[in-house]
Order: structure tokens, then sequence, then C-alpha cells
């Protein structure tokens, strides 16, 4: 006696951007398309219609989504401001990394719904609660989050290619320490953890955009990142 089939799952918009979303996840934003995603989902392509109109309109939908996932909880108020700030440059980069396929779609497209604009609104909050003006704390958010964003393409592509090192760079310096004693000098010393020197660019910028002299090195004093 044959088993019983599984019931087939009901389609909704949240079932579509999730499987968009796993999809771009094990394959890249190349694979997603709405034939594949129909595929992925056992419908006819021609059902996703119902729930996004266009292929731009799921493309936000996964903006959305990935930006949702920011775990605003890690916000204390209490805590000092440029500390409230490091904590939420992290949750922001543990997600990007998580999600690292779809960075590129994040570069192009924006947050424009209320779940994607949360966690752009609690930085700039942030920065709003440390006395950094209205302007600045907008353009303090943008730099923070393009440091954000790089490393999490940094750690996407020692993922990608865990043999590669950018050193190359580095053995030119160190074959010519007269032209570059500087690099040369950074070269020489033990590489550096990635997370360990992301964080000292987080505290170094959150030192600068609330004024405070210097940046305390902190996990090993990393000095930059790779």
């Amino acid at each position: 006696m044959s088993p019983t089939p599984k019931p087939r799952q009901p389609l909704s918009r949240e079932r579509i951007v999730d499987t968009a979303i796993a999809l771009v996840d094990a394959e890249g934003l190349d694979a997603l398309t709405m034939r594949r995603l129909g595929a992925e989902l056992g419908m006819d392509p021609m059902a996703v219609y119902y729930y996004v109109p266009n292929k731009a309109a799921l493309l936000d939908a996964v903006v959305e989504a990935v930006m949702a996932e920011i775990d605003l909880g890690v916000d204390d108020p209490s805590a000092a401001a440029e500390e409230r700030l490091v904590r939420a440059a992290q949750a922001y980069a543990e997600v990007l990394v998580r999600h690292r396929n779809a960075l590129p779609l994040l570069l192009v497209r924006g947050p424009a719904t209320p779940a994607g604009l949360a966690p752009v609104e609690l930085m700039v909050g942030i920065l709003r609660s440390g006395g950094v003006p209205p302007e600045r704390a907008v353009a303090g958010m943008h730099v923070l989050t393009a440091a954000v964003r790089g490393y999490a393409a940094i750690i996407a592509n020692e993922m990608a290619d865990p043999g590669e090192r950018d050193d190359e760079g580095f053995g030119v310096a160190l074959a010519a320490p007269g032209r570059f004693p500087y690099l040369s000098e950074a070269a020489a010393q033990p590489r550096q953890d990635t997370q360990a020197a992301f964080e000292f660019g987080l505290r170094a910028i959150a030192s600068g955009l609330f004024g405070t002299p210097g940046a305390k090195q902190r996990s090993g004093g990393a000095a930059g990142i790779g």
C-alpha cells in the first residue's frame, strides 16, 4: 500500500518570501526567477503573482525580510551610546553574513517598509540620543552601515574561497620595505582575526561619531580587517 501523499502547503506571501530567501542563500541571486520560485513552491509561477505583483516587488520583499531578521532586542537603552551603536551594527552584520548572497541586493535596494526601516531607525535614534545632530546622525548611520556591508562582503569572500587570502599586496610590500615601510611593518604582524578587526573598526567609527577621544582597542587590539 503506497503512503498517503503529504497535503500541499497553502501558498502565502510569507511562504513565497521564505522560499525566495532560501533559494538565494543556497544558490545566489541569479537563481531567483519567477519560474524557478514556482518550481520550488510546487506551483505554477503565475500563482505567485497573486501575492507579489512582479519581480521588483519580490526583491523588495526579500530586502524587507532580511532586514526584519535583525535582532533589535540587543539594544540596551541604559548602556553608553557608543556601546549601543556597536551592538546594533554587530546585529546587522550577523544577519548580512547569514544572508550574504543577498548582499548585492541590499546595496541597490534600500529598505522601504516599516519592518525594513526599524533597524535604521534604531541606529539613527542611538546617534541622536548620544547628542549627534539630525543631519550628522543620518550621515553617521550611512558610514556605519557601509562598514557592516564591507565586513559582510569580506566574510562572504572568505567563505566562498576559504583557501584564498588577500595577501598578495602585502607580499609586494614585504619585498620592497624601503618603498612601503608601514605596509611592510603591518604585513610582518600576525594575521588579525576578521571579527576582532571589525569590532575595532566599529568602535573607532562610533568613537568618532560621538566625538570621544580615540578608540579603545578590543579583542587583542586588531588593527585591520583580514
